[in-house]
């Protein structure tokens, strides 16, 4: 996001998105998915991390069958950090393959609804601090930024099977490990588990009604200054010297609008204009096979043959 990037226009448009997600939200309102500025925390209850034993989590009961479920709340916002394909990071091996993680973090640009859904994100912050009472608990940081108040979502690619040994593999979703890299770190130690998941949706409008559609995305398609969905819950997770970190566990993306991230790489590209070259360039040509009697009469007739051209 730059001088290119039209971030009055990305803010209305977000705004305008924003209270339509919320709106629909409330209208089909669920205990187990909710928008994050409306967010009901009574009826929710602090569960030790189901077959992950390091971890808490916000969970209700499920009317049908009894088991209990997370918690997830959705929030819209422009991405403003991305890092969701981890095949750049360079040479992996299973003691590092633990720390990998896909990351996000969006921000509203100062718009209401986004400011609304933070405040509650302070409320949910304190309702699990009150569960660990006696303990050191570090709060989800929503300090200000470039682009006004933050919030992150991450979530690991594997986990520990001695923290989790009843959950099974899972398979990586598309466009997570296309060379196959991730894969190969899987191991008796640790695995790729559900709850490692995270899901990648991309919104269109159906041609006949106008009605919206959810196709599959991929990770490496998100850019900064997209207009995204995040849906994550909220996590307690064991840090440091017996501390506790509050986190917020990313489950799915979903791509609303990435038209302000295009116009602004076209305006971008417009915007050069063409170098003059003034650059010397020499060009070597020749044959490895031509005989020569010794190494000066080569340095020779290479400098001989040399075209200079000026462009």
């Amino acid at each position: 996001m730059d001088e290119f990037y039209d971030s009055a226009a990305a803010a209305r448009a977000l705004d305008i998105e924003a209270r339509e997600r919320r709106k629909l939200a409330a209208e089909n309102y669920s205990t187990t998915f909710q928008h994050l500025a409306d967010l009901d925390l009574e009826p929710s209850v602090v569960i030790e991390g189901g077959s992950c034993r390091k971890n808490w989590r916000l969970c209700v009961p499920c009317e049908a069958d009894g088991v209990m479920d997370e918690v997830v709340f959705g929030i819209q916002g422009i991405l403003t950090n991305v890092g969701l394909v981890p095949l750049a990071i360079g040479k992996l091996d299973q003691k590092r393959a633990i720390r990998l993680a896909q990351r996000i973090e969006i921000s509203g640009l100062n718009t209401a609804t986004f400011e609304e859904a933070l405040n509650k994100l302070e409320s949910a912050n304190d309702k699990l601090t009150q569960h660990f009472s006696g303990q050191t608990v570090k709060n989800i940081s929503t300090a200000n930024g470039r682009f006004g108040r933050p919030i992150a979502g991450s979530n690991r690619i594997f986990t520990l099977r001695v923290d989790s040994p009843v959950d099974q593999s899972t398979e990586f979703q598309p466009g997570l490990d296309p060379l196959g890299k991730l894969e190969k770190l899987t191991s008796k130690e640790v695995f790729h588990g559900p709850d490692n998941v995270v899901k990648y949706y991309r919104r269109a409008k159906d041609p006949k009604n106008g009605s919206n559609l959810y196709d599959s995305g991929f990770p490496g398609s998100f850019k900064i200054g997209d207009i995204v969905e995040m849906q994550a819950s909220i996590v307690t997770i064991k840090a440091a010297n017996d501390t506790m970190k509050l986190t917020c566990r990313l489950h799915a993306l979903t791509m609303l609008d990435d038209s302000f991230t295009k116009a602004a790489a076209g305006r971008r590209i417009a915007s050069k204009k063409r170098p003059s070259a003034t650059v010397s360039i020499r060009c070597r040509v020749g044959h490895y096979e031509e005989a020569l009697p010794n190494k000066k009469a080569r340095v020779a007739l290479v400098e001989a043959d040399d075209n200079m051209i000026q462009v």
